[in-house]
């Protein structure tokens, strides 16, 4: 490399030829440093910046959201008072079930205000998630009578397991048990381990992101095969539960639906909004860079998400637990449940009308 000298005040400084002597170094916060600033780093700002880059639109924002989180809260107050009369054997599991939509549009709500807050709102979010996911199945089999009923109930049976999300190749080969104790038992540990699994990986996810913020947008990535190796036979357990609970007359599709929303809002939109930052190429406000603005958009949509999801869940909830005509295997032929207890009605009355008229014939023998 070619250096030139040039004397000043009796000193000497050699600068490479491609510097020009005159021109000035960038200094550290021009806009170059910002750029690299918005998108090489998700660090989220405070409150103040935050605020001052958004006005006036916050006030908008805020206002809009607050009136829909108050309505989400509603809904779960009048869908749980509608649970306790119609679902009351039920209700503890109701009530985790519909805690999810307020809890989660609660969780999206503060991070619009905070930013800061988007890590753990979205541990909690995911975490209601999975807990709600166990007390359905805990829900399904109370309904059903309990273990015990649906072994009696299914005598014979064979469990489904080919059902989403094992229902292709190479999952068609998996074996179906006949539906017994350990086979039910199994079901429950495999939807059990869902939400502690959860529990244990976001706690590192959030100790990461505690120390350092540039650790934990490095290796978060790393994580998600975890949990989805432990998200999917969790729903793979509950699947299975609900196409069982169907030869017993249920109808909990959807219900298990209005979960599953949910599921896919905090886990999968989650997820693709994350990888949307990467694709806006807007002005650079480190304030409000788009790792920024996307959050706030997909947080400002999952409040509303939240509301139309819990309005049906109430619509849901405030019925009597539906029982349907559904087909049912009893080894020689195929009866419905209703069918079913009108013919032993209809035995019933007959053996008391025959009893009635021996007793008569007895007496006039007599």
């Amino acid at each position: 490399m070619d250096l030139y000298s040039e004397a000043s005040s009796g000193t000497r400084s050699l600068t490479p030829r491609h510097i020009s002597a005159d021109k000035v170094l960038p200094e550290i916060n021009n806009a170059i440093n910002s750029t690299l600033l918005c998108h090489k780093y998700s660090n989220n700002p405070e409150f103040a910046s935050y605020y001052s880059a958004l006005y006036p639109y916050a006030w908008v924002l805020w206002g809009c959201g607050l009136p829909l989180l108050i309505v989400i809260w509603i809904l779960y107050a009048i869908s749980l008072r509608s649970a306790m009369r119609h679902w009351r054997d039920f209700v503890s599991y109701i009530a985790v079930i519909l805690s999810v939509y307020p809890i989660v549009a609660t969780g999206a709500f503060i991070t619009i205000v905070l930013p800061r807050f988007r890590i753990p709102a979205e541990a909690i979010s995911q975490q209601i998630v999975t807990v709600a996911l166990f007390n359905f199945f805990r829900l399904l089999i109370a309904e059903c009578g309990g273990m015990d009923e649906i072994i009696r109930r299914t005598s014979g049976l064979h469990l489904e397991t080919r059902v989403l999300p094992c229902c292709c190749w190479p999952c068609c080969f998996i074996p179906r048990p006949m539906i017994t104790k350990k086979s039910l038992m199994g079901l429950h540990y495999l939807v059990l381990q869902m939400p502690v699994i959860q529990a244990i990986l976001y706690v590192i996810i959030l100790a990461i992101w505690a120390e350092d913020f540039n650790l934990y947008s490095r290796n978060f990535l790393y994580f998600q095969p975890f949990v989805a190796a432990s998200i999917l036979p969790g729903i793979w357990g509950i699947v299975m539960c609900v196409r069982t609970s169907t030869l017993l007359g249920l109808n909990p599709k959807a219900r298990f639906l209005s979960i599953q929303l949910a599921l896919i809002i905090v886990k999968l939109q989650v997820g693709i909004s994350k990888s949307l930052a990467d694709l806006i190429h807007g002005p650079c406000l480190v304030n409000l860079h788009p790792v920024v603005f996307v959050s706030l958009v997909q947080n400002c949509i999952m409040v509303v998400e939240m509301c139309l999801v819990s309005i049906w869940a109430w619509r849901l909830y405030s019925v009597p637990p539906e029982k349907v005509l559904k087909n049912v295997a009893t080894g020689k032929s195929i009866s419905t449940v209703d069918d079913n207890l009108r013919a032993i009605e209809v035995e019933t009355v007959k053996e008391g009308i025959d009893n009635k008229t021996f007793n008569n014939n007895v007496n006039i023998d007599d």
